[in-house]
């Protein structure tokens, strides 16, 4: 919360600058993350966060693996992963509220929809096509339909309390009684889970009622409006006075990938060329004049200035090269090996297993 947190984003940090991003985009496996804030009572910024990723939801139907700070697809895969369900779980049970349960509706429409195949579900390979990939991951059956299910499900329906339990990130279900054994005995063995409820005075410590701490019903509405519009603002830029083709927002130096066809098409329309080296690198040159307009060679001008700020970034944060020497035996003789510096870790130009450090230009 401390690093992470950009309320309703989080983002990935420099693990020695924490104050430094990492990367311009998150990926989707942060979904757990307000499930997890829900089990430690933070419920405002646990609906924060699954707020946001609920209309990024809306957006493509499912979470792309990544998106931008700005809710664009960056990896447009989605593996049917069901950490959004999981957190929609808990902040349904956290609340009461029914909102939650359009969310699970969404979730079950759109899997139906669009992932739904004569053998079972695909996975997503494009959000943004709809193709499929020929795999269906285990962890769609063990978490997804548990958690979907559960969240549908009356008391009734259950031949268990599931309040005498926690589950793991895994979904597996790990009774509460196992926090209350002695170290020194083994854990109680549950032979019947339809029987006595626990004590609870053990557990006072657990999530605060949600009633006392928002009396106001409308509390959790009233948090989710401006994330909603947070998210419908930053999704497209004005198309007022674009090109045909140049409607899409435009791109950005940190989603480039220099072997994606739609990137070097739109390379090619700001008037950007790209010339490989021999060594292997890149150089992108603008000429204006071949633009295929005035407002596609001003988005070229601004990718070209993003890029030169990126690339100056990246030089600053860069160690200087190094070269591992493992001496090994003496069968294989001297090995020297080429290696990128470490960002943490233990020192090992000063330890005295073997491995020395030795600077050296590439």
């Amino acid at each position: 919360m401390k690093y992470i947190s950009q309320p309703p984003l989080l983002l990935d940090v420099h693990i020695h600058k924490p104050l430094l991003p990492a990367r311009t985009w998150m990926d989707s496996l942060l979904a757990f993350f307000p499930g997890l804030q829900v089990l430690k009572g933070d419920i405002r910024p646990a609906i924060e966060t699954h707020e946001m990723l609920y209309q990024v939801t809306k957006k493509h139907n499912f979470l792309p693996e990544a998106f931008t700070t700005d809710f664009r697809v960056h990896w447009a895969q989605h593996p049917l992963r069901p950490e959004f369900a999981e957190s929609t779980y808990f902040l349904y049970k956290a609340t009461r509220d029914p909102y939650y349960l359009e969310v699970g509706r969404t979730i079950l429409e759109n899997l139906n929809r669009f992932a739904r195949v004569p053998c079972g579900f695909a996975a997503m390979k494009d959000v943004r096509t709809g193709s499929h990939e020929d795999r269906m991951d285990s962890f769609f059956l063990a978490e997804m339909f548990k958690y979907l299910f559960l969240l549908f499900a009356e008391e009734e329906d259950l031949p268990f309390n599931v309040e005498d339990y926690v589950f793991t990130t895994e979904a597996h279900l790990l009774p509460l009684s196992l926090s209350t054994a002695s170290n020194s005995q083994a854990p109680p063995v549950v032979n019947n889970v339809a029987g006595d409820e626990l004590d609870d005075s053990n557990f006072e410590w657990t999530c605060p009622n949600t009633r006392l701490l928002f009396p106001d019903p409308a509390f959790p509405r009233n948090l989710r409006e401006p994330i909603r519009s947070a998210v419908d603002k930053s999704c497209l830029r004005p198309t007022t006075h674009r090109e045909p083709g140049m409607g899409r927002p435009p791109l950005r130096a940190q989603d480039f990938m220099a072997n994606n066809p739609e990137h070097l098409e739109l390379l090619r329309r700001m008037g950007v060329s790209l010339i490989h080296l021999k060594d292997g690198r890149v150089q992108l040159v603008q000429h204006a004049t071949q633009a295929v307009s005035a407002v596609a060679a001003e988005d070229g001008m601004r990718f070209m200035q993003e890029m030169m700020e990126l690339s100056s970034q990246q030089q600053k944060e860069q160690l200087p090269p190094r070269a591992v020497q493992i001496v090994s035996h003496p069968f294989f003789g001297r090995v020297v090996l080429t290696a990128g510096p470490a960002q943490f870790g233990m020192d090992l130009s000063k330890s005295s297993s073997g491995v020395s450090m030795i600077n050296c230009d590439f």
